[in-house]
């Protein structure tokens, strides 16, 4: 294959969007959090979403195919609710790199994380390999942290609202020297 045949790649991923009451709590969580923690890369409101599968780069072609997934799983799926509450870290809140705060969707959840991922591997994605742990990103930690622990636990068991779970979106990532910029490609409603 020469290289006027070579198709460009899409960095993409898919995900469930916020509605505005998550997205106002999680703000105002990152501000307080920001007061007390140096050197955390937060996460800026409209990059703020519950991250279902990350693809990296992809052939134009398969996003058209993720698109047809997304299709064929919204009639399998009613919307549903998703209480979002306590904060922690990847790898641990000893040494934290990842600030979260935790989605907790239960069955409902899993059952379309599980669909989606049959419907990918069905169009030749491999699984993914980590267990999936639905999380909003909040920050990235630049330089460690001896007070990250007792930060995190006084925010622990904060109520930060109910996320509706009523979308997916997929998602091209562009990578430009201000940081990321997320362009909706696909979006489908679900039930």
């Amino acid at each position: 294959m020469n290289s006027d045949t070579v198709m460009p790649l899409v960095r993409a991923f898919l995900a469930i969007p916020l509605n505005k009451e998550v997205r106002e709590a999680l703000t105002d969580l990152q501000k307080n959090l920001g007061a007390d923690w140096p050197g955390v890369r937060w996460t800026g409101p409209d990059h703020l979403h519950l991250t279902l599968r990350f693809f990296g780069d992809l052939p134009e072609e398969c996003l058209e195919k993720i698109g047809e997934v997304m299709l064929s799983v919204k009639s399998f799926t009613a919307p549903f609710s998703a209480p979002v509450r306590g904060i922690g870290a990847f790898p641990s809140t000893t040494r934290p790199r990842v600030i979260w705060a935790g989605v907790q969707g239960g069955a409902p959840l899993a059952s379309l994380y599980v669909q989606l991922e049959n419907g990918l591997s069905g169009i030749g994605l491999p699984p993914e390999e980590r267990p999936f742990t639905p999380h909003l990103t909040l920050g990235r930690c630049r330089i460690p942290f001896a007070g990250a622990a007792k930060v995190l636990s006084r925010f622990r068991n904060t109520d930060l609202g109910s996320l509706n779970i009523d979308r997916l979106i997929l998602y091209e990532s562009r990578l430009g020297p201000d940081g990321a910029t997320h362009i909706p490609r696909k979006c489908v409603t679900l039930g």
